[in-house]
């Protein structure tokens, strides 16, 4: 029988390297922040709701959601954060379960709150991606171009790794080279696609 895998980690520990690996192998991958776009870009009661929360200001000139501006908010307070979670969540699971249960065969899905939203209870197997705190802080920084204090609030918006961790079923330790993370993702693989209990 298809198993579904839930895929998760922090901000930056490396959780869309491991699925292109894994879409590499021929498994069928589900990310989450994609359907977040999709419903952020296309959902038209959506994206009102979101303005009337949080106003105009979240919008481009061509009156599309700047999710940069959006993140800008979110990101620094809390409060507004759980609202965008309210109106996002519900529509975002909906989609990923129902995308889920389409295929014949065994799916990922890449879910950063995955254990959060209690998720983690719906799935299979829990692989988690695992990176220092320092590395995510390093690799936020540099990807996004933002300072120090910006990457803690980050990354202090999720659970702590740690405490992830001690949800996994299989742990993807992400701190080292590319290609030692790749020989980890084929094991996870091999695991799978033999049936073997991990």
């Amino acid at each position: 029988m298809p198993r579904v895998i839930g895929l998760t980690g922090g901000v930056a520990s490396g959780k869309s390297g491991v699925s292109q690996i894994l879409k590499g192998l021929g498994m069928t991958v589900i990310d989450a922040d994609e359907i977040s776009h999709e419903i952020l870009a296309k959902d038209d009661a959506v994206k009102q709701e979101v303005v009337k929360v949080f106003g105009t200001e979240v919008l481009t000139v061509g009156g599309a959601i700047d999710r940069g501006k959006l993140g800008g908010i979110v990101f620094r307070d809390p409060e507004r954060r759980k609202a965008l979670e309210r109106i996002l969540h519900p529509p975002i699971g909906a989609r990923l379960w129902k995308r889920a249960q389409e295929g014949g065969d065994d799916v990922v899905l890449e879910v950063p709150l995955l254990i959060e939203q209690g998720g983690h209870e719906r799935v299979d197997l829990v692989v988690v991606v695992y990176a220092t705190r320092e590395r995510q802080m390093q690799r936020l920084m540099s990807r996004e171009g933002i300072s120090r204090e910006e990457a803690i609030n980050r990354i202090d918006t999720q659970l702590p790794l740690e405490e992830k961790v001690s949800y996994a079923n299989y742990i993807i330790n992400n701190n080292g080279s590319v290609e030692e993370t790749e020989e980890q993702v084929f094991r996870f693989y091999q695991v799978v696609r033999g049936k073997e209990a991990p």
